[in-house]
């Protein structure tokens, strides 16, 4: 279960402030001004990297550390034959828990395209049915096999970009932002 009393939900402003005081580039004095305009805009380069880091995150990170929401009711699906496509909304980044509501159980691992699991799905015996279901990822559209008329999706939760452009993760992450910067530096 994931504890959401870990979770920072920061804006960009501080998000920034936090990157620079992991980073310890932070100073302490304030009762000063110093002004130079030879040097790089610190606080650009470090959005941008912010902005890599949080997309890296959302892509690979293990899913209690992410924000995730249920989307099915914002997936238009097509079904043709049984056969029912899914196209992810905007904010899905991926996957996480999929479910028709005629199957028996959740999908938690998604297919390559290109892998032998994926290919026995399009035989018709070979396919998993109601107990053993499986979905192929094709990226932003998923495909699953239903043998209900007019199939419903009853969960699609996702790895989410949160829309307010905020930056949502568990406190656990913070300890990859040295290890980040020092990749992009080296």
């Amino acid at each position: 279960m994931e504890n959401r009393n870990q979770f920072y939900n920061l804006t960009e402003s501080e998000m920034l402030d936090l990157w620079k005081q992991v980073m310890l580039l932070e100073t302490p004095r304030r009762d000063c001004a110093v002004e130079w305009d030879d040097g790089i805009d610190l606080d650009a380069l470090l959005l941008t990297h912010i902005k890599q880091w949080y997309a890296h995150l959302l892509n690979t990170a293990p899913t209690n550390l992410l924000p995730i929401e249920n989307l099915a009711a914002q997936v238009p699906i097509n079904t043709r034959n049984g056969i029912v496509i899914a196209t992810t909304p905007l904010q899905c980044v991926r996957p996480v828990e999929w479910k028709l509501a005629e199957w028996q159980r959740s999908v938690t691992e998604f297919l390559d395209p290109c892998s032998h699991e994926a290919m026995l799905q399009l035989n018709e015996w070979t396919r998993g049915g109601a107990c053993d279901p499986a979905i192929i990822d094709y990226g932003f559209q998923l495909v699953m096999i239903s043998t209900a008329g007019t199939p419903q999706l009853e969960l699609a939760r996702c790895v989410v970009r949160p829309a307010d452009g905020s930056y949502q993760f568990h406190s656990d992450l913070l300890n990859t932002i040295p290890e980040w910067e020092k990749e992009l530096t080296s």
